[in-house]
């Protein structure tokens, strides 16, 4: 499926929409974050068990960020040129490559619930969970040379933008969206 300028402006003409560019057998499919989740589009960066306890993590701090793709779209970035990425982790000077923040922070955030709880994070269940992220967000927590609480701010960070930060996340706010930058009406490209 083949997007056209025109058909990518009207889409996205809502202001913030994100297209995360996927190649598939020399062609370019555009899709949001949201859609390269329920096409089951395979992570490029993240282990699929990555993007799993990425995803748990998320969804348990920010409801609604699971379903709104919050894996592919930090998976599709931390595939992108450091200058062009959309992590927050670049705003609070992590060293690129992202990839490895996050990976250690997944890291560390199973053992952390390992040593707190007796069992994988994923097996967590739903109060513990909650326990668990309320936790990670404390200034200072760490496991090892890992700053939890930075990674905890970040994944936050990403799960709000993913979640709430398109026209999409504004209908769910009920606030009306307000883009600093709009596409001309009309406009052909």
């Amino acid at each position: 499926m083949h997007e056209s300028r025109r058909e990518f402006i009207r889409h996205g003409a809502g202001g913030a929409a994100l297209f995360l560019a996927y190649s598939f057998a020399g062609s370019t499919l555009l899709l949001t974050p949201e859609q390269a989740r329920a096409k089951g589009v395979v992570l490029q960066k993240l282990s699929a068990q990555e993007g799993e306890v990425l995803e748990r993590l998320a969804e348990a701090i920010v409801p609604g960020a699971t379903g709104a793709g919050v894996a592919h779209f930090i998976d599709h970035q931390l595939g992108v040129d450091p200058d062009d990425c959309l992590l927050i982790a670049k705003y609070f000077q992590v060293p690129p490559p992202y990839q490895n923040f996050y990976r250690n922070g997944l890291k560390a955030a199973a053992t952390l619930a390992t040593q707190r709880f007796g069992k994988p994070l994923l097996s967590l269940d739903a109060k513990q969970l909650n326990d668990f992220v309320g936790g990670m967000g404390r200034p200072g927590t760490k496991v090892e040379e890992t700053d939890v609480s930075l990674f905890y701010l970040c994944l936050r960070s990403d799960a709000v933008d993913v979640v709430y930060g398109t026209p999409k996340g504004f209908e769910r706010l009920q606030v009306p969206l307000m883009a600093h930058i709009m596409p001309p009406e009309g406009w052909n490209g």
